[in-house]
């Protein structure tokens, strides 16, 4: 036994509508298979005193069993007798209906009880459950369920047109057309060849439809994620500033340029993303980076806006921004393409760093932080990373330094509103004053400056779970070392033999400073980045002795201004040279 409800909710009949019957006034409910009878009634708690859609009339309720697709609801119903009358009290209902519970091949055993009396009768399972149905075999019609219940149909005289244009023999559940059979056996042939080629050419014709809707499905989604990145705006900006070097890629040219993604052209994963090597048609090569998701709708709009801004950027020192696609669900961000690794490969890696020299590390430092400057000084509105660390500092053909992936950048902040974010970066290089506040600054860029600096004064990693409990975080290990007055011990072996020892405690104070708790007492990027350039100058003097003072140095040199950053001795010398510097530096 089944029972089976509803409820019609009483509050708010006012909101019952023609053609709803959800529960405002009306509901239903979908009958189970396998009945034999039904009772339909209402709860006792079933109560419509003083509801009315209509001020003084009865409210009307019934309860039906029958077609669902015969049943259209009216509000009407509810205070008259309309639906007595438009029925005249009597309603559709299919019924579904099989002789006993037993299946065809069990039932056909039992001559007795075998319901299919005719010889021309063939037996059907049910569909809805145990149980069988007979039915007149083909050629037949009649009562299956009677011992001649099925009768020959003659084809010749019932059919109009005769299905022969000439004499129609009829046969017991057939028919032949004598008259035009051909003398040859080619006839069934040419059937045969006929009906593959009317089924070839409706296969080839379900395909093409069945693809071209596809593409434009394709296209249709295409089109609405291109809007919902600020495709337009963003072409709308291209085309009032022309000659700006940005593109809008499809997402057709990046697969053929990726070789459709594959793994072989893979440079790096990261947090947010995954960057492949690519070549386009011209031969270029390109470092495409596939975002990994895009959560804010905020973000989405503005995306097209920050992409046209940060390709605008022009720097030395810092990835080119090519373009982006933006006809995908995460747009794609298309970079110039970078040769030689990362930072972190070059002093993690089993080769490393060793034959670099100090001088060589601080050029690398200093190229870096002008980029770090100039994003947060220079660029118009002013730029924040959001991501510094070694794996995200590229090195060119001459071995350059050039800062890259802003998948986590940000355009700097207005008010206090923008500063809430979800909390990015990388472990070991996060900013402790972000970790409390989510407010992410200019000085969050410094903190994980300061550690980069570190990783060029060890060669050890920001953080290294295999390492001992108290020297896991570089950065902890390093002012706890800097405390007790034990630089020397971390300094990295290969470039202790330097006779620069006040040099490497310059850039140490420097990294201390960028490591500060507070961000307000850190220093901007541009005085780190005039600190390391005065460093680099007092390096490429050849008179300048193993122990000398700083001040003394600061005096002869100057102070370097913030307006000539960009012209100082870190230009792209040959990776040739850069390198035979660093050898011979090396081995002083």
């Amino acid at each position: 036994m089944s029972v089976l409800g509803c409820w019609a909710r009483s509050k708010n009949i006012k909101e019952a509508q023609d053609g709803v019957c959800e529960g405002v006034g009306c509901c239903q409910v979908v009958l189970t298979r396998n009945m034999s009878d039904y009772d339909a009634g209402f709860n006792d708690r079933y109560n419509t005193t003083n509801i009315s859609t209509t001020a003084g009339a009865e409210y009307c309720g019934y309860a039906v069993m029958m077609e669902a697709d015969a049943f259209r609801f009216h509000t009407t119903y509810l205070n008259t007798t309309m639906f007595w009358k438009e029925n005249a009290g009597r309603v559709p209902v299919i019924l579904n209906w099989v002789v006993g519970n037993e299946t065809c091949v069990v039932a056909s055993k039992k001559a007795d009880s075998y319901a299919c009396r005719s010889n021309n009768s063939k037996c059907i399972d049910s569909s809805n459950g145990p149980g069988y149905l007979c039915n007149c075999t083909d050629g037949y019609s009649g009562n299956p369920y009677l011992t001649d219940g099925c009768q020959d149909i003659d084809e010749c005289a019932v059919n109009v047109p005769r299905p022969c244009p000439g004499h129609c023999i009829n046969i017991p559940g057939n028919y032949s057309c004598p008259n035009e059979m051909p003398p040859s056996s080619s006839g069934p042939v040419v059937l045969v060849v006929g009906l593959s080629t009317g089924v070839v050419i409706v296969v080839i014709t379900i395909t093409g439809t069945y693809l071209i809707l596809e593409r434009k499905k394709l296209a249709k989604i295409k089109r609405k994620y291109f809007h919902q990145h600020g495709g337009m705006l963003l072409l709308q900006e291209i085309r009032l500033k022309q000659g700006t070097a940005f593109s809008i890629f499809s997402e057709a040219e990046l697969i053929q340029a990726t070789d459709k993604f594959d793994d072989k052209n893979i440079l790096g994963r990261g947090g947010h993303g995954t960057v492949y090597r690519g070549t386009l048609k011209d031969g270029s090569l390109i470092a495409v980076k596939r975002c990994v998701s895009m959560t804010s709708e905020q973000q989405k709009k503005e995306f097209g806006k920050e992409m046209l801004i940060l390709s605008q950027i022009n720097h030395k020192n810092i990835v080119k921004l090519l373009g982006c696609c933006l006809e995908v669900e995460v747009p794609m961000l298309v970079y110039e393409f970078i040769p030689n690794g990362t930072l972190f490969q070059l002093i993690h890696s089993d080769n490393g760093c060793h034959n670099i020299p100090f001088s060589g590390r601080l050029c690398i430092a200093l190229e870096s932080a002008l980029a770090l400057a100039y994003l947060h000084s220079w660029a118009s509105p002013p730029i924040l990373h959001g991501d510094v660390k070694s794996s995200n500092i590229l090195l060119d053909e001459n071995y350059a330094a050039k800062v890259s992936d802003f998948g986590a950048s940000i355009l700097a902040p207005t008010d206090k509103s923008q500063f809430m974010t979800l909390v990015q970066g990388t472990c070991g290089y996060l900013d402790p004053e972000y970790m409390q506040t989510c407010q992410l600054t200019d000085k969050s860029d410094v903190y994980s400056f300061g550690v980069v600096l570190l990783e060029l004064l060890t060669g050890k990693m920001a953080f290294n779970l295999e390492g001992p409990e108290n020297e896991r975080s570089l950065s902890l290990h390093f002012l706890s070392a800097m405390k007790e007055d034990r630089l020397i011990d971390i300094i990295d072996d290969h470039i202790k033999s330097d006779n620069d020892t006040w040099l490497l405690e310059e850039v140490a104070e420097l990294a201390q400073e960028c490591l500060e708790m507070s961000g307000d007492r850190r220093p901007a990027m541009r005085d780190v980045a005039e600190k390391l350039d005065r460093l680099c100058k007092v390096m490429q003097q050849p008179w300048v002795p193993a122990q000398h003072d700083p001040e003394e140095m600061e005096s002869l040199l100057g102070q370097s201004s913030v307006a000539s950053l960009e012209i100082v001795s870190t230009g792209n010398f040959s990776m040739e040279k850069r390198i035979l510097q660093w050898l011979l530096e090396s081995g002083r």
